[in-house]
């Protein structure tokens, strides 16, 4: 065995060790050693998007790889061209889809062109669902197929199924894409199977080269006929090596009302999960978004709004549309926090008045009630009462306040808003299965109101 084969199979060893096994197949397993010259290894990624991901992750086992074979410390070079021998790209372009006898029917793609990578904020909750979108965007069908991506509403699925359709189109123009949601696949069939056109309905489908399918949930609970002809579709594609992309509210093992075969099918290839965006996350898609509106939002504005809206971009989204119709109205220029928060104060409470309470107020009712000082629950102690204490001010700081999370971890001495996030869950799932803490709480906020 050669230098340069003792150098990538001890890497490869150290990053089984260091990886799970679905990041190790995604990121590592299609990856090649081309040359290790001097004290620079060139590694062959599949794909530029990996490279981050290597740097982050990997950086550590090819580091001591390069220590424990060349005893010296290696440099890395990327290269994301085809290896010599290497044919998978071309492959992706002859599978397309020709009109070699019979042209095919015209399709509308039904995607929508603002949808794209470049515009994808990503985050912990959504990094591995990107990057496999982006796996599937540069090789059709030879990578994860079929891709199914799972999560709650409003995280993100359809603008990556948007973002795979957009970017086939600018590599391959002449490819045949069709992004539509399972509702409407399932209304096309139902009316072509009504007029009597389902030649015409087989033929657009299952000459696709890419299908791009959106809320597949929907195809539950209907006709056994709705069913069978998209396990139908599904078959034709796939074993024609066409491309279909899946997205769900759920896990494939939990579509109860699908048919056994058809959740089967969608775990042939990969499945991943999107939660929802993190404190960062939201920041950086409030930011994103804000820059395309004509209002100045300060950094602090970001942060309330961040804090205030945590289970999905579609609220983010809806609260930057509300701030920007008061804006308009008022003719303001600059969104401040007070300005954000009358301007979402109905969404936030479902048209009902939020009290101005100040955290001060809650603090002392907390200490009162708990025996704490105001000073002892914002030091650092973990004595248990003290604990308990600090995190019910802040959970109802974040109920009963419009104060963002690191306003609220600052009148805490200076707590970090991880540890508000932290508290506040917490309580929260506490208050449902302890009826005594549940009734305190209660008590507490009697005293505030």
């Amino acid at each position: 065995m050669t230098k340069e084969e003792q150098f990538w199979s001890r890497f490869l060893e150290l990053a089984q060790l260091q990886l799970k096994d679905s990041a190790y197949d995604f990121f590592v397993a299609d990856s090649k050693l081309v040359k290790v010259d001097g004290d620079t290894a060139t590694i062959y990624l599949d794909g530029n998007y990996k490279e981050l991901f290597w740097e982050t992750n990997l950086k550590n086992a090819l580091i001591t790889a390069g220590f424990e074979i060349y005893n010296t410390d290696l440099k890395f070079h990327f290269v994301f061209e085809d290896l010599p021998n290497s044919h998978h790209k071309d492959s992706r372009n002859s599978s397309l889809s020709s009109s070699a006898t019979e042209p095919l029917p015209k399709i509308e793609t039904g995607l929508k062109a603002k949808y794209t990578f470049d515009n994808f904020v990503q985050g912990d909750g959504n990094i591995w669902a990107k990057a496999a979108a982006l796996a599937v965007s540069e090789n059709l069908a030879t990578t994860y197929n079929p891709l199914f991506i799972y999560g709650g509403p409003g995280l993100g699925k359809t603008h990556l199924l948007n973002a795979i359709g957009n970017q086939i189109l600018e590599n391959i123009p002449n490819a045949r894409v069709k992004y539509v949601p399972a509702e409407t696949f399932i209304n096309e069939f139902l009316e072509h199977l009504r007029l009597g056109e389902m030649k015409t309905f087989k033929n657009t489908y299952r000459s696709l080269d890419l299908l791009l399918i959106d809320d597949i949930q929907s195809l539950g609970g209907k006709k056994v006929t709705t069913q069978e002809e998209f396990f139908n579709t599904f078959n034709a594609l796939h074993s024609d090596n066409k491309q279909i992309v899946l997205t769900s509210d759920r896990s494939p093992d939990h579509l109860d009302s699908l048919e056994e075969r058809l959740v089967t099918r969608f775990k042939w290839g990969l499945t991943q999960n999107i939660t929802p965006p993190d404190f960062e996350t939201r920041i950086a898609i409030l930011r994103n978004k804000s820059e395309d509106l004509d209002y100045i939002f300060p950094n602090d504005t970001l942060e309330y709004l961040a804090g205030q809206f945590d289970s999905n971009v579609r609220d983010l989204e809806g609260a930057l549309n509300d701030i920007s119709l008061m804006a308009k109205v008022k003719k303001l220029k600059e969104i401040t926090i007070d300005v954000a928060a009358e301007a979402i104060r109905a969404r936030k409470n479902d048209n009902t008045q939020m009290l101005v309470i100040p955290i001060e107020k809650i603090q002392d009712a907390v200490g009162a009630f708990y025996g704490v000082s105001v000073k002892e629950m914002k030091g650092s102690r973990r004595v248990q009462n003290i604990v308990l204490a600090r995190q019910v001010a802040m959970y109802l700081s974040r109920e009963m306040t419009d104060n963002s999370l690191p306003r609220i971890g600052k009148e805490f001495g200076g707590k970090d808003h991880t540890t508000v996030i932290h508290a506040y869950e917490k309580i929260k799932s506490m208050v449902e299965t302890d009826d005594n803490l549940r009734l305190e709480i209660q008590s507490i906020k009697k005293k505030l109101n």
